[in-house]
């Protein structure tokens, strides 16, 4: 095989790997709402106080709007490889952007 073909299947690889680990996020959020719609607690589904810290945190510059805990699971997961604050769930979640 010529090295533009392996070089073409590892590629072809590593994409399939991303795009797996994607969907196994998506798949983690929705086995969470399935297993959250039978809380009765809305404390523990819709973490008013994490929403609120969060937002008071990053007021000057995101408009935040309040994540469930499953939403926030599946950016977690998806922002694995790096700590993640307010800001950062700000900006994997696509809330918009204050100007200053």
């Amino acid at each position: 095989m010529g090295l533009k073909t392996v070089l073409t299947v590892c590629f072809v690889i590593c994409l399939t790997l991303v795009a797996a680990q994607d969907r196994d996020c998506d798949e983690f959020a929705s086995r969470c709402e399935s297993c959250t719609r039978r809380l009765n607690n809305a404390v523990d589904r819709d973490l008013p106080l994490f929403n609120k810290e969060c937002k008071q945190r990053t007021e000057s510059s995101w408009r935040w709007r309040n994540v469930g805990r499953c939403e926030l699971a599946k950016l977690m997961c998806l922002g694995w490889e790096s700590p993640m604050n307010c800001e950062d769930i700000a900006r994997r979640a696509g809330m918009e952007r204050r100007r200053n």
